[in-house]
């Protein structure tokens, strides 16, 4: 197993995750040839613990039925890792036969009712990102041999990379909905502004400049600054962007 080609996979991972792109398909199949895995599954799951989760797979199977979805989730609790998880609260890569043995794990509904079908016998499984609303898990899982000890360490740095990305996501997507909500006692319409300060508004929302803005409206860049900090303290807002969103959202007068 290449660890330098693991960790470029979750790199990229990451960079498409703080970029609000797509990064499941791609990190699924990444992951399925530098690991050897039969099969990866990506589950997303918002509100986790009601909701049927979006689940995307690499290998075989690559795909679930919206019933063998609802199954393992309402097994869920009979997974050894999951139970673990939810006991522990802990997101770091386990294997199955790090809580008991095949012997004793072919015996629970959720390996008889969802793995067996497939002849799935050994999981690995991760979660780089878990909240009381929203749930990530990586699982990868072999037929014929277990994961090793190697390979179960050589996901923890991309558990790690992977949940420090979902997390950044998490709190930026957090603080662009205060900006957009706007602060509590704003004002509520744009006519508390002067005919000046809209028109510098609307050429900062266009992309203008403040020298850009100055030279549009024949006046100096000082100027433009001082209109500036007067929106800010009418609209209670620090920032040309945060002013721009909250004059974006105001009805006209």
């Amino acid at each position: 197993m290449n660890e330098a080609r693991l960790l470029r996979h979750a790199l990229d991972a990451a960079h498409a995750i703080v970029s609000n792109k797509p990064y499941v398909e791609e990190l699924a199949e990444g992951l399925l040839r530098v690991v050897g895995a039969d099969c990866v599954c990506i589950d997303i799951c918002h509100a986790w613990r009601t909701q049927t989760p979006s689940v995307t797979m690499a290998g075989e199977p690559d795909g679930l039925s919206a019933a063998e979805i609802d199954q393992w989730m309402s097994l869920s609790a009979d997974d050894p890792y999951i139970g673990n998880l939810l006991a522990t609260s802990d997101p770091r890569p386990y294997r199955t036969s790090d809580f008991m043995t095949f012997s004793r794990f072919r015996q629970t509904l959720v390996y008889q009712e969802v793995f067996a079908r497939y002849g799935m016998r050994h999981l690995l499984v991760m979660a780089p990102h878990i909240t009381d609303e929203n749930l990530v898990l990586i699982g990868l899982t072999r037929r014929l041999h277990d994961f090793s000890d190697r390979e179960t360490q050589a996901l923890h740095p991309i558990r790690d990379l992977i949940a420090a990305a979902l997390d950044y996501q998490a709190q930026t997507a957090a603080i662009q909905a205060r900006i957009d909500a706007g602060p509590p006692g704003s004002p509520s319409h744009r006519s508390t502004l002067t005919e000046r300060e809209t028109q510098v508004l609307a050429l900062i929302a266009t992309g203008h400049t403040n020298d850009q803005a100055a030279r549009k409206l024949d006046i100096s860049p000082r100027t433009i600054r001082k209109h500036l900090e007067g929106v800010f303290t009418k609209a209670n807002v620090p920032s040309r962007a945060a002013a721009v969103a909250w004059w974006l959202r105001q009805p006209p007068h």
